[in-house]
């Protein structure tokens, strides 16, 4: 089956971080409307599950951040998350099919209250869910989580996976562990790109995998990342980076 993630041709891809959460509140329709009408090339977005085992986009396990609600997202039904204007995947993964690519962010994480060690329901979900709406585009499934992004290379290898690793983690150990794993991106922390040094994205491209980086509004930072041969930058604010790619890179 043919995989169907990012190629490696082309212009280093803008990503929208939960959308263009810069202009528009995060991991909303709106925000990742508007990504796909500045030109992002990609949206990420996160996905958690409700009691009754629906898949919705959400950032943090508590919904009192980003809604007028509280309590935790795996305590709450579909009908209560969706009272409060948290969209599910599957309108999400409909809002984007052929127009974006997408990079779906697992939150499945040893320590956080909704933490599921044993089944990964929402790897086996999200899967579920591009299947159901027979998504259209490149897909990334990236995840914290190690395990998670196993689950979903065991379930559906054609769809690429990404380690993202946090922001005490070497750039370098992110890229021995997901060559090692099979893993196809390795995101890591934007400082530990730097400090890995200019070279550090020959060596991943050397070892057949791609490199994405989190998280920078800064156009010249930008610029300078993609110069160094950095295949993915997320961003909250397209708008300016998309302007200095083009201005600088012509694309």
């Amino acid at each position: 089956m043919a995989e169907r993630g990012f190629s490696q041709a082309g212009f280093p891809l803008v990503v929208a971080h939960r959308g263009a959460s810069a202009e528009q509140p995060e991991n909303t329709l709106a925000a990742f409307e508007r990504a796909v009408v500045l030109g992002a090339d990609a949206v990420e977005f996160d996905v958690r599950m409700t009691a009754d085992d629906a898949p919705v986009v959400l950032h943090d396990p508590d919904v009192a951040r980003t809604t007028a609600g509280t309590g935790l997202v795996r305590s709450m039904s579909l009908a209560e998350v969706l009272a409060l204007g948290v969209p599910t995947l599957e309108e999400v993964l409909r809002q984007l099919s052929g127009r974006v690519g997408i990079d779906i962010e697992i939150k499945n994480i040893p320590g956080e209250p909704d933490f599921d060690a044993e089944r990964e329901a929402v790897v086996e979900a999200t899967l579920a869910a591009l299947n159901a709406t027979g998504f259209t585009g490149p897909v990334i499934v990236s995840s914290f989580n190690p395990f998670s992004i196993a689950r979903s290379r065991a379930l559906a290898p054609e769809i690429p996976t990404a380690l993202l690793s946090d922001v005490t983690a070497e750039a370098r150990a992110a890229l021995t562990f997901a060559r090692d794993h099979g893993h196809r991106w390795i995101l890591p922390f934007i400082d530990r790109v730097v400090d890995a040094g200019e070279s550090f994205p020959a060596e991943v491209h050397d070892a057949g995998l791609l490199v994405g980086t989190w998280i920078t509004d800064d156009p010249a930072e930008a610029v300078r990342l993609m110069r160094s041969g950095v295949d993915a930058v997320a961003t909250n604010d397209p708008a300016p980076i998309l302007a200095a790619r083009r201005e600088a890179l012509g694309g």
